[in-house]
C-alpha cells in the first residue's frame, strides 16, 4: 500500500531529476546563497511536525527530515553536542527513505502545481555528516569525525551533478579540507 503512494505521489509530481535534467553546464554560474541557503530550506518546512509514524509520503519524509535537521542545527548552536548528533541521525533517517525515492537535488522542485520548493536531500544529508564530524572533533573523536566527512562525499558530489550551488560548493571545499593528510 505503501509503495503504491509513493508510486502515485512520484507520478503525480512529474519526475524532474538529474535523469531527466541536463547536467549543470560548466560555464553556467552556480546558484547563489541569497537562493539556495540553509535558513531557506529550514523556513519553507516549518510548521507542524512530521512525526515517523504519520510519514506516508515522499514529501512527508523530506519535511520531517528538514525539520529534524532544524532542531540538529539549534542544539549544535547551543553547542548541545550529544542531542545534536542524535538528531542529525533522525534527520539522516528520514533522507535516506526520500534518497531511496527521489535521487536528486533542486533548487525549484515543483512540490505541486504552483509550488516550488528547494529540495536538496543530498545537499543536507552531506551537511548533517559534515556538522556530525565537527562534532566529534571537537569530542576528541577525530577518527569518527574523518569517517562522517568521507561518508558525506558521494552525497555532496551527487547534489552538485544535480544542481550546482555555492552552499554545496563550499560544503565540497570545506570537506575536501578537512579530509587533507595532516601536514608534517
Amino acid at each position: 500500500m505503501i509503495l503504491w503512494t509513493f508510486l502515485i505521489f512520484i507520478s503525480s509530481l512529474g519526475i524532474h531529476g538529474c535523469a531527466t535534467a541536463p547536467p549543470p553546464r560548466a560555464d553556467s554560474p552556480p546558484v547563489p546563497l541569497a537562493k539556495a541557503n540553509l535558513e531557506a530550506v529550514l523556513e519553507e518546512h516549518e510548521g507542524l511536525e512530521v512525526l515517523w509514524e504519520n510519514a506516508k509520503e515522499v514529501r512527508d519524509f523530506y519535511r520531517g527530515g528538514v525539520q529534524q535537521k532544524a532542531l540538529a542545527e539549534a542544539k549544535y548552536r547551543e553547542k548541545s553536542y550529544s542531542e545534536a548528533l542524535r538528531l542529525y541521525d533522525k534527520s539522516e533517517e528520514f533522507f535516506l527513505v526520500v534518497l531511496k525515492y527521489l535521487n536528486h537535488d533542486s533548487c525549484e522542485y515543483m512540490l505541486f502545481e504552483g509550488t516550488h520548493i528547494l529540495f536538496l536531500p543530498n545537499l543536507l544529508m552531506a551537511d548533517n555528516f559534515l556538522k556530525a564530524g565537527k562534532i566529534l572533533k571537537e569530542m576528541g573523536r577525530e577518527s569518527s569525525a574523518r569517517r562522517q566527512w568521507r561518508a558525506a562525499l558521494p552525497y555532496i558530489q551527487q547534489s552538485l551533478r544535480c544542481e550546482n550551488t555555492e552552499w554545496g560548493q563550499a560544503i565540497e571545499r570545506e570537506l575536501n579540507s578537512l579530509l587533507e593528510p595532516p601536514k608534517g
